[in-house]
């Protein structure tokens, strides 16, 4: 069930579009907004973690193994 945000969001996109006379372009509306509060702090430069890309691809291994732990 979508929450209260997921429900309100197309209306207001509807409304959007017919005050500003059409639809805005796709780009501004992401398929997946990505929320990350520590990318505003201050950085441990030493810490392995730090790079984005280290970040992706611990995500990777997370998500595929909780994949297999779901498929046992």
């Amino acid at each position: 069930m979508p929450g209260p945000i997921q429900a309100i969001l197309p209306p207001l996109r509807r409304l959007w579009s017919a005050v500003t006379g059409g639809a805005a372009p796709a780009s501004e509306f992401p398929d997946v907004l990505v929320h990350d509060p520590a990318a505003e702090r201050p950085h441990d430069l030493d810490d392995p973690f730090f790079d984005g890309d280290v970040q992706t691809r611990m995500g990777d291994v997370i998500a595929s193994a909780g994949q297999k732990k779901q498929s046992l």
